[in-house]
């Protein structure tokens, strides 16, 4: 049966001059787990795996941590980008210690954003992607199409503000509502920031402090500030050592130190965005849900934790509309405080998500945690259930293996012409806060999905911050000498039958 036996973290708030190295932080929490699972040194690893570090480049990091912390893995991993990796990792360790095929597994990642001097920034790398490479392993999928590329939309920040503007119209609110909304849900779920030691920011944030733009709370992309998105610049590492329960007892480790792994599946949508039936939906992470409950032979309402990914306001209150808990209040969806607060250390956040849960599973040994992580853009889902128990029945893999779900894509033209409709947009801002630019997503006549920037008109920038353009109808034109399509909005009123389709999902399925 799969134990995690030790968990640490790691933050280190000081801005040092030059930046941290990420494998010497891993090596220290990495020790550090071994130390809390009561053990005088690190037992004899022979399954690694490492969380793709984003703050920097790393040569053979499987192979420099192993030398660091003085051990020989027979196998050992390193993951592309994507922030279900620390998840993925413990599903497949536990896999391999029920087939007796590891004895000592350690999983490590750390991020190293804070400092004086950056080595390389998350626009920089992210667009130079991740090449499919036998350096890596896991998912290493070009999270864009070349269409949405083309569109600017590889940032994280767009494209979910995007899905956020997108749940704004399904679910019928004004743009004064939603504002107020996303502010009181962040500022609930800072609260748990205060408690935490690990957290990068431990001050509980006001409503109005989050939605009022300011110099220290910029627009970076309507309708997010700054203090509504994760905070990639920390320096935060953690680790988890996980063995099986037989070889725990051996090795004398104490039983209230030992947090199960349950279940845990993973499920996926359409892989990219714009191709998806709906924008504002992701209902695959059902299906994680379920098979990782099932698994554990558990159900929804005997969760007493949970930590749903929180990079922007729209993954957590989607994944929460999914799963059918919008009564959860906002505090009680994250153990950590979220990634605002607590800190969106690349792809690690979920590594410190489990740890924190091992630690009040073991203060509650017949509680259960469910901890929910994602990759790219709603992309795909991981789910681990955990507990400080191994309930009624033994340890088994989930009854299916991971495949992608065959929802219908929607076809996406790459040359529009015509009359199109607004089903969501993205609105940009300079480092000064002030509009740059807009990307639209529509409808066209035929109900082909097409990708457009608006067509820059005095005060129409401006404009889209107040004024609901879901639903409005404008003219949009390919452009040969760019490759780009333009809209421009009419002044005609919105037809409201002409979007009703959107938002049943009639046409691709919802």
């Amino acid at each position: 049966m799969p134990v995690i036996v030790g968990v640490a973290q790691l933050t280190h708030r000081e801005k040092t001059e030059a930046q941290l190295d990420p494998i010497e932080m891993m090596a220290s929490v990495a020790r550090q787990a071994a130390k809390d699972a009561g053990l005088e040194g690190l037992p004899p690893i022979d399954t690694l795996g490492i969380a793709n570090c984003v703050s920097k480049p790393l040569e053979n990091p499987t192979r420099q941590l192993s030398d660091r912390l003085r051990i020989n893995p027979s196998w050992s991993g390193y993951t592309g980008i994507g922030a279900t990796a620390p998840q993925w990792f413990v599903k497949r360790f536990a896999e391999r210690i029920r087939e007796g095929e590891a004895a000592w597994a350690l999983v490590c990642g750390a991020e190293a954003f804070y400092s004086k001097q950056s080595t390389a920034s998350l626009g920089s790398l992210l667009i130079a992607g991740q090449p499919g490479s036998s350096a890596y392993v896991g998912d290493v999928r070009a999270p864009v199409t070349p269409l949405e590329f083309r569109y600017g939309l590889i940032a994280p920040v767009h494209m979910y503000a995007l899905i956020e503007n997108a749940l704004r119209a399904r679910t019928e609110q004004t743009i004064t509502e939603q504002r107020r909304d996303l502010a009181d849900f962040c500022a609930r779920i800072s609260r748990t920031a205060e408690s935490n030691p690990y957290a990068w920011d431990r001050e509980p944030r006001r409503p109005d402090s989050i939605v009022e733009v300011s110099d220290a709370n910029r627009m970076v992309s309507f309708p997010y500030t700054k203090l509504m998105c994760a905070n990639m610049q920390v320096n935060q590492a953690a680790a988890l050592l996980m063995t099986s329960m037989a070889q725990a007892e051996a090795a004398g480790i104490a039983k209230d130190k030992m947090v199960f792994v349950r279940g845990c599946e993973e499920a996926e949508d359409v892989f990219h965005p714009t191709e998806r039936p709906s924008l504002s939906e992701s209902p695959s992470v059902r299906e994680a849900a379920g098979g990782a409950l099932c698994q554990a032979s558990a159900t929804l309402d005997e969760v007493s934790y949970f930590d749903l990914y929180s990079c922007f306001p729209s993954a957590p209150r989607i994944v929460l509309e999914m799963l059918g808990l919008e009564g959860l209040p906002p505090e009680r969806l994250s153990v950590t405080g979220g990634m605002a607060c607590f800190g969106g250390p690349g792809n690690n956040y979920s590594q410190h998500a489990i740890c924190t849960m091992v630690g009040l599973l073991r203060e509650e040994p017949h509680a259960i945690g469910l901890v929910h992580s994602l990759s790219w853009y709603l992309s795909k889902h991981c789910v681990g259930i955990y507990s400080a128990h191994p309930g009624n029945a033994p340890w088994r893999p989930a009854s299916q293996k991971s495949k992608p779900t065959p929802y219908a894509k929607v076809h996406v033209v790459s040359e529009a012409n015509g009359t199109g409709t607004v089903e969501s947009y993205s609105l940009a801002y300079d480092r000064e806060g002030r509009p740059s630019g807009a990307i639209i997503i529509g409808r066209d006549e035929n109900y082909d999905r097409f990708l457009a920037r608006a067509a820059i008109e005095p005060g129409l920038l401006h404009a889209m911050e107040n004024t609901e353009l879901i639903g409005r109808s404008g003219r949009v034109s390919h452009d040969l000498s760019n490759h780009m399509n333009a809209f421009a909005l009419d002044e005609r009123s919105p037809d409201p039958q002409a979007m009703s389709a959107v938002w049943s999902g009639e046409g691709g399925g919802g």
